[in-house]
């Protein structure tokens, strides 16, 4: 059997009584961190920007979030995806940032299909599992994936598999869904620090749920497009280079569930690699009471230095996606948060005057520190070495639902009100209990 048919195969096979409970819980977790991120976007230029487009469009199906105005259903995702990448709040996994594809392509799927909330989830999760099990055919590098995006490069075929599920394609239309969303996967760790990194979460959402909608009408594309020898592996995943390349180490997986295991969760509204740093940042300054004034240099230590997280902080998008701002905002203020990243904090005098102090490095043997690494703090006269952990929120490091919840309470209230996001914070957790969607929806899209 091909290595499409056999994937096709376990989308369809998936529902509920299948999966482990701790995976439909966290499964859960991850569709309301994901929406509350997006709603905390609102506002923001990305959003503004795209919205503005969007707005152009006449079609009135689907939901965009925060706004009473519906959009088709593929600019919905476009929307949405992009609003859910915007402030980098968003979850992670090994094949990138999962939900800020996969819940638009849900929502607005779900929506327009008047699927139930069970629907929903067990989608969500077949768009989860065909990403792990795309992410273990070609090992990841430094660069990602020789310069590109792993969440847009992957989160075309996830999203597609969402809405395909949705929309009962059968599996030839999957393959051929597939086939269409990979001639649309890509996206630049280049352009991380600007507008464009959190386009890659909407533009690779629409792909898919354009790609699953074609395919339902007919529209063909190559069945084998994943594994051909021109194809989506080859081509775009390994870019020509097969050593270590092996579709095996997909369909091997399908047997086993990942989520509970692999699903991250941020606590700072930035790059996940400097979530470990920041808390090391604000352990120190709980312990010492030192502030940006008593150090004399910090050197940020980590085993390996990814080539994208080297962006120059000139100022906020730019800030998220490096060490030394983030750290030296936790240091002077106790804290990082949305508004840590806006030109307004990044331009304080109290912090650009000492920014020069923090130095990044690459240092394997950092790890003897630390497991992330450590920072070498040398102030009043002494060294400090604060050793940075794998931070809360990792699936190694699991914070109780409770905190998830106040998280999605915190972002929600900002665009919906309190008292709404509290009701959509308890429906979200009782998805798969929902006969249908449009009651969440019409509250998380401000309509009642």
């Amino acid at each position: 059997m091909s290595f499409g048919q056999t994937l096709a195969d376990y989308v369809a096979g998936i529902n509920l009584s299948k999966v482990p409970q701790r995976d439909i819980d966290v499964a859960k977790l991850a569709i309301l961190d994901q929406i509350g991120v997006a709603l905390a976007g609102v506002g923001e230029d990305p959003g503004v920007k795209v919205q503005a487009m969007v707005d152009r469009c006449t079609a009135s199906e689907a939901t965009v979030l925060g706004n009473p105005r519906k959009t088709s259903t593929w600019l919905a995702a476009l929307v949405n995806g992009t609003l859910g990448h915007t402030l980098d709040f968003d979850d992670c996994s090994s094949f990138g940032h999962p939900s800020v594809v996969l819940v638009p392509a849900m929502l607005a799927t779900g929506e327009t299909q008047n699927r139930s909330g069970r629907d929903l989830l067990e989608a969500y999760i077949a768009g989860y599992e065909v990403g792990e099990a795309l992410s273990r055919i070609v090992p990841r590098r430094a660069d990602q994936f020789h310069g590109l995006h792993s969440t847009a490069m992957f989160g075309s075929l996830t999203s597609a598999t969402v809405s395909g599920k949705l929309l009962g394609l059968n599996a030839t239309q999957q393959r051929h869904a597939w086939g269409i969303a990979a001639s649309h996967a890509g996206g630049i760790t280049g352009n991380f620090g600007t507008h464009t990194k959190p386009l890659h979460g909407g533009t690779a959402s629409q792909a898919g749920v354009m790609a699953a909608e074609l395919a339902a009408s007919g529209f063909e594309a190559n069945l084998d497009a994943l594994d051909a020898p021109l194809g989506y592996i080859y081509s775009v995943v390994a870019a020509s280079n097969m050593e270590g390349v092996d579709v095996n180490k997909a369909t091997n997986g399908l047997a086993q569930w990942h989520i509970a295991d692999t699903w991250r969760l941020k606590k700072y509204p930035c790059g996940y690699i400097a979530q470990g740093a920041i808390d090391a940042a604000l352990r120190f300054r709980e312990q010492t009471g030192m502030t940006l004034q008593d150090l004399t240099s910090v050197e940020i230590r980590v085993p390996h230095l990814q080539p994208y997280f080297r962006v120059k902080a000139a100022g906020e998008f730019s800030g998220k996606f490096g060490y030394e701002y983030p750290v030296a905002s936790a240091i002077l203020d106790g804290y990082v948060v949305k508004s840590t990243f806006s030109d307004t904090a990044f331009k304080r005098v109290d912090l650009q005057s000492h920014l020069a102090k923090f130095k990044t490095l690459e240092d394997p043997a950092s790890e003897k520190h630390g497991p992330l690494g450590v920072l070498v703090i040398v102030a009043k006269g002494q060294t400090i070495h604060q050793p940075i952990e794998i931070p809360l929120g990792d699936c190694r490091r699991p914070v109780p639902p409770s905190q998830v919840i106040e998280k999605y309470i915190t972002n929600a209230t900002e665009v919906i009100g309190s008292d709404a996001a509290k009701q959509t914070a308890q429906m979200l957790q009782g998805i798969e209990n929902l006969p249908g969607v449009l009651p969440l929806l019409d509250k998380l899209a401000k309509r009642t």
